[in-house]
C-alpha cells in the first residue's frame, strides 16, 4: 500500500515516500541478536575497567612514592640537613664528635655517611659557631666548611662563620685556618691563612683581615648575647631581618644617624626590641613583620 503524496508548496519539487510494512517476527528476531551481542559483551567490558580501576589505584601511589623518593635523592645527594627558624638556635654533635651551634635562619648539611680515608666536610648556609675535634692521620685531620663565598679547611680549632648579612665573616678563636674565596678577588688575597684572634670579611669581590679581635665575644649569640661596639642602624637592621624575620621601618630619619656600643640579652624579638628601645632612646611598636623605629614624643 502506498501513502498518497505530502501536499507541497506551489514552488517546490514535490516528493513522495513509499513505507514498507517489516513482518513482526523479523523485527523480534534482530533484537534478539542485538541483546545477545551486548549481553555477551557487557561483563567482559565491566572486568576490563574494573581491573584497570585497580591497576591504576595500585600504581599511582606507587608511582607517586617513586618520584618523591627521586625527588629526595636529587635534592639531599645523601645528605642529613639540620634547619633553624627565625629566632631558634640549634646544637649539633657531628658523626666526628665535632660541635657546632646553629644560629637563627640557618642550614646545615652533613653527609650521612662519613669516609675514614676522605677529609670531612659540610656545608653550610647562615651562621654558625664550630668547636672541631681533631682527628689524626693525613686523610681525615682536614674539616671543611662550604660556605657561598668562601672554603674553610680547619685543622682542629674553634671558629664562627657568619653569612647571614651581605658578607661572610669568618672569626678564628682556636687553633688554625686556611680560607679560600670561591669567586675571584680584586681586593685582598683569595687564601688567607689565619691565626687566634684574626677575622676576615669577605664581600663580593673583596677581602679583609683584621686582627686582635676579641674572639671571646664572637659566639655569645650562642647564649642569647648581642654585643655592639659602634654598630650603626643599618647594621642591627640588617641582623634584625637576618636572625628574626622582621624588617626596620625607620619613621624619622633623625634615627639613622644613632649609632650604639653595649651589650644586650634578648632571647626574643621582644625582648630584642624593649632592649634596643631603652639603650637607643626611641619608640620601637612591632606590626605584623616589620618593626617601626620613631622618635620619643618630647
Amino acid at each position: 500500500m502506498e501513502d498518497q503524496p505530502l501536499p507541497q508548496d506551489p514552488g517546490n519539487t514535490p516528493f513522495r515516500f513509499r513505507r514498507r510494512q517489516v513482518p513482526e517476527a523479523q523485527t523480534q528476531e534482530s533484537w534478539r541478536k542485538i541483546e545477545s551481542r551486548l549481553s555477551t559483551r557487557r561483563p567482559g567490558l565491566i572486568r576490563r575497567r574494573i581491573w584497570r580501576a585497580m591497576a591504576a589505584a595500585v600504581a599511582l601511589p606507587l608511582l607517586a612514592y617513586a618520584s618523591y623518593f627521586i625527588y629526595c635523592q636529587l635534592v639531599s645527594g645523601g645528605m642529613t640537613e639540620y634547619r633553624t627558624a627565625y629566632g631558634e638556635i640549634r646544637q649539633v654533635l657531628l658523626p666526628d664528635s665535632s660541635l657546632v651551634y646553629l644560629n637563627a635562619n640557618s642550614t646545615l648539611r652533613v653527609p650521612e655517611e662519613w669516609n675514614a680515608a676522605e677529609s670531612r666536610a659540610v656545608w653550610l648556609e647562615g651562621e654558625a659557631y664550630f668547636e672541631i675535634t681533631k682527628k689524626p692521620g693525613a686523610g681525615n685531620a682536614r674539616f671543611i666548611v662550604h660556605a657561598k663565598e668562601i672554603d674553610v679547611e680547619v685543622f682542629g680549632t674553634k671558629f664562627n662563620v657568619n653569612m647571614l648579612g651581605a658578607r661572610t665573616t669568618v672569626s678564628l678563636k682556636e687553633g688554625k685556618v686556611q680560607l679560600t674565596a670561591n669567586a675571584p678577588i680584586s681586593q685582598g688575597p683569595k687564601v688567607i691563612m689565619m691565626k687566634p684572634g684574626d677575622e676576615v670579611l669577605v664581600d663580593k669581590d673583596a677581602s679583609q683581615l683584621k686582627e686582635a679581635v676579641n674572639t671571646e665575644l664572637i659566639a655569645d649569640w650562642r647564649n642569647h648575647r648581642y654585643h655592639f661596639e659602634n654598630t650603626s642602624l643599618a647594621d642591627i637592621s640588617a641582623m634584625i631581618k637576618a636572625k628574626f624575620g622582621y624588617e626596620v621601618i625607620i619613621a624619622d630619619p633623625e634615627i639613622k644617624q644613632k649609632w650604639i656600643s653595649g651589650d644586650l640579652y634578648a632571647e626574643n624579638i621582644e625582648q630584642l626590641s624593649r632592649a634596643l628601645s631603652l639603650t637607643m632612646n626611641i619608640e620601637i611598636e612591632q606590626k605584623d613583620q616589620q618593626l617601626i623605629f620613631s622618635l620619643k614624643e618630647q
